[in-house]
């Protein structure tokens, strides 16, 4: 790998670490049998306390990928693979045994991925919306410009029934997951950014989402729907307890406006302010422990588009 430095900066192995946001993975046949490729442990001993859930991965011809993130604590450390969606991946691009993957990590679980063949040249990179020119030419390099990801492909063919709000909402609905009257009315865009969201993450319990808007990130609160607060949420609590993405618990505490429901204050706003949350955010808060008032938030970055 190669990386770069100020004029008579020395390299050491610590200045190197300091600034290095990239690693590389050669295929192994493990990694095509497994489903998964997993991230090098240096990396995630700098970095796996900032990755969430799911991971966006881009590669050079414009599209965006979505893939689970699989996080398991051992006495070594933290393991953490990309797993889910992860074969939709290798699939897409015919990556095969003998090649390697270059990923630079841009923050908020972002990644841009390149993909090197066994010639160690570049792929052919399946069309996309955006075009993008391959680097190297080679009568071996694979691809497959009509092979579609089941993910993405869900996304596509469902566009058009989530143009209608309700129709929107009556997925949610279907998926176990409350939305706010507030945040019903986002942009289309925003719908299937959500719809491609849920399907990956297939929360197990009672949930919520949340789009954070301005006034969420100024005002330093989240509301919680109300029916969701009627039917999960002791009336009388004053406080919850939010899991957030790192394995913390945090107390949060509850403010009860007069028209019923909750809000997130106390608490979320350190959680908030430690994440740098901003407008166009989603959340994805699941009730884990009913008894104990715990809900499990996952977070998703704006950076995380559909392409």
């Amino acid at each position: 790998m190669a990386c770069t430095r100020r004029k008579g900066e020395p390299v050491t192995s610590n200045s190197f670490m300091e600034k290095s946001s990239h690693f590389f993975k050669v295929i192994l046949p493990s990694s095509l049998e497994e489903k998964k490729l997993g991230i090098p442990q240096m990396f995630v001993k700098k970095f796996g306390n900032e990755l969430s859930d799911i991971a966006t991965l881009e590669v050079p011809n414009g599209r965006v990928w979505l893939i689970g993130l699989t996080k398991d604590g051992t006495k070594d450390g933290t393991k953490i693979w990309f797993r889910d969606g992860w074969h939709d991946f290798v699939q897409y691009h015919s990556i095969s045994v003998g090649y390697f993957l270059v990923f630079k990590y841009l923050k908020n679980s972002t990644f841009q991925v390149l993909i090197f063949d066994s010639t160690a040249c570049e792929i052919h990179y399946p069309y996309s919306a955006v075009k993008s020119k391959p680097r190297c030419n080679a009568d071996n390099s694979k691809s497959k410009p009509e092979s579609r990801s089941k993910t993405v492909e869900k996304a596509e063919i469902n566009e058009s029934d989530y143009e209608n709000k309700y129709n929107f909402l009556a997925f949610l609905e279907e998926m176990g997951i409350y939305f706010p009257i507030k945040c019903r009315f986002v942009s289309k865009k925003d719908r299937l950014r959500a719809i491609h969201i849920v399907r990956l993450l297939k929360p197990r319990n009672p949930s919520f989402m949340v789009f954070l808007r301005s006034h969420s990130t100024t005002e330093r609160r989240v509301g919680v729907p109300v029916k969701f607060a009627n039917k999960y949420l002791c009336r009388n609590s004053r406080t919850i307890n939010l899991q957030v993405p790192d394995g913390r618990v945090l107390c949060v505490k509850i403010h009860k406006p007069t028209r019923g429901g909750f809000c997130l204050t106390e608490g979320w706003v350190k959680f908030s302010i430690e994440e740098n949350l901003k407008q166009g955010d989603i959340g994805i808060f699941e009730l884990i422990k009913m008894k104990d008032s715990i809900l499990k938030l996952s977070v998703y970055h704006a950076a995380a588009k559909l392409a």
